[in-house]
């Protein structure tokens, strides 16, 4: 299937590069540069470490997070789920709401309209995790991320869904080409179809 981006999505404001700055383990503050129009994957050692890092990523401007689980409530259905950050926010699409969401999903790899309903009026729980990441992730581009911060989402997958999951950054990049993307892990994870992802230790 071809990807086309949705010009509606995308913001018009970037503000360049991102800085975040951390202290790790307590002892000594570290700089990174993210740089926009980048994607990266920051190593993470430790739960707290992991926390830290995502709390600090989250209170930056126009950054959105995907959770691990995707972050869904679960007496909401999908579609529920999706649409109220949207509605809460009177967040502005060009075409409705369900045209944006339909297409988002489809770009992620859903079959047909078909497949698409199925999963917007499922109830969380009776979502695999991919599954549930996949509305995260179609929530979190709706709300026009400049950073998108994606929290583990390589970890508990089979390598078929990791190959899915891939495919959510590349989706990010042809809608917001200046925006900066962060995945947060435990494991390296390096996507073979993106040269320029930087992998940095933490």
């Amino acid at each position: 299937m071809q990807l086309r981006a949705n010009p509606c999505l995308c913001s018009s404001d970037l503000s360049g590069n991102l800085m975040f700055t951390l202290g790790l383990d307590g002892k000594e503050e570290t700089q990174t540069l993210l740089q926009s129009g980048c994607s990266y994957c920051l190593v993470v050692r430790s739960e707290s470490q992991r926390a830290a890092l995502l709390a600090h990523l989250c209170g930056q401007p126009h950054a959105v997070i995907v959770p691990h689980n995707g972050g869904l409530i679960s007496n909401l259905s999908v579609w529920e789920n999706i649409a109220l950050p949207v509605q809460y926010h009177a967040l502005a699409l060009a075409g409705t709401l369900e045209e944006n969401v339909c297409r988002l999903l489809l770009q992620c790899g859903l079959t047909d309209e078909t497949t698409v309903s199925a999963l917007l009026f499922s109830s969380p729980d009776q979502l695999s995790l991919l599954e549930k990441r996949l509305a995260g992730f179609v929530r979190a581009m709706l709300m026009r991320p400049e950073l998108i911060i994606y929290d583990a989402l390589n970890e508990g997958l089979s390598r078929k869904e990791l190959a899915r999951m891939a495919q959510f950054d590349r989706i990010f990049r042809l809608y917001f080409p200046l925006g900066t993307s962060v995945l947060v892990s435990f494991d390296e994870y390096r996507d073979k179809e993106n040269p320029e992802q930087v992998v940095i230790q933490l």
